[in-house]
């Protein structure tokens, strides 16, 4: 059950950071700007995509849950420290290599892979919290 909680816990953190970082008046303009480039792809609005992509996130949670179980009593210090490691790891794994296969292989816009390596690593943060403080 602590699992199932950490999970939802953890995607819902997700899900609602990556909102605010992504959808206020700041960063939106700017990350919306470069839609027309040819290597964005262009996500239809509604709420198929929300599903899809609360789904992705149910989903990665559910994998990374699965990792942090496996290796936290080999993560260092108190809660904080766990949850920060393991945010680490995340982004480590997940973020930077993605980032790095679309700066090598792809000519998609670089102020909008930074905006989004900058917000995957906070979500990271929320996600590796989430784990640290319900499990």
């Amino acid at each position: 059950m602590n699992l199932l909680i950490a999970i939802l816990v953890a995607t819902v953190a997700w899900f609602i950071l990556a909102a605010l970082l992504f959808f206020n008046p700041i960063v939106d303009p700017i990350y919306r700007r470069q839609e027309s480039h040819a290597a964005v792809r262009e996500l239809p609005q509604g709420g198929a995509t929300i599903g899809k992509i609360l789904g992705a996130v149910l989903l990665q949670c559910a994998l990374w849950a699965w990792v942090y179980v496996t290796i936290a009593d080999a993560l260092p210090g108190s809660a904080t420290m766990k949850g920060l490691a393991f945010a680490g790891i995340i982004t480590a794994v997940k973020v930077i290599p993605r980032d790095i296969d679309r700066l090598l292989l792809t000519t998609y816009p670089a102020l909008r892979m930074g905006i989004e390596l900058v917000i995957g690593i906070a979500c990271a943060v929320a996600v590796g919290l989430a784990f640290a403080y319900t499990l």
